[in-house]
């Protein structure tokens, strides 16, 4: 049985990439985290106000949009994030330098580990 080091975590899944979107939020469930996930950038955005929610993982391209929008407003929230992204961590280290950046491809255990530190 896998580790459940996010159990009872509500975690925002912002990708908009179906088999991406799938793989990871299997993996964060099989952690034992609560998982919404959002594939557009108005749904990203709603989400991020919920009462319960422990951390999020953003990737930064979204088909209607740029996931900066999300990640701002969580910043302003005080919710941790990652950015799980194909674009190079330079686009990103100048707005949250201290923001965990995660390359795609990535291992679906990097990303759940990574979070669970973060909560840790």
């Amino acid at each position: 049985m896998p580790h459940r080091r996010l159990a009872g975590r509500l975690i925002l899944l912002v990708e908009d990439e179906p088999v991406i979107a799938l793989d990871v939020e299997k993996a964060l469930r099989e952690a034992g985290a609560r998982v919404v996930t959002a594939g557009y950038l108005e749904s990203g955005l709603y989400t991020t106000v919920h009462p319960d929610l422990s951390a999020a993982v953003v990737d930064l391209h979204l088909g209607d949009g740029s996931g900066t929008m999300i990640c701002r407003e969580l910043q302003r929230l005080g919710v941790p994030f990652l950015i799980h992204t194909g674009y190079p961590h330079m686009l990103t280290a100048g707005e949250w330098p201290g923001t965990t950046v995660i390359s795609k491809p990535a291992p679906t255990e990097q990303i759940v580990s990574t979070l669970a530190g973060m909560l840790d």
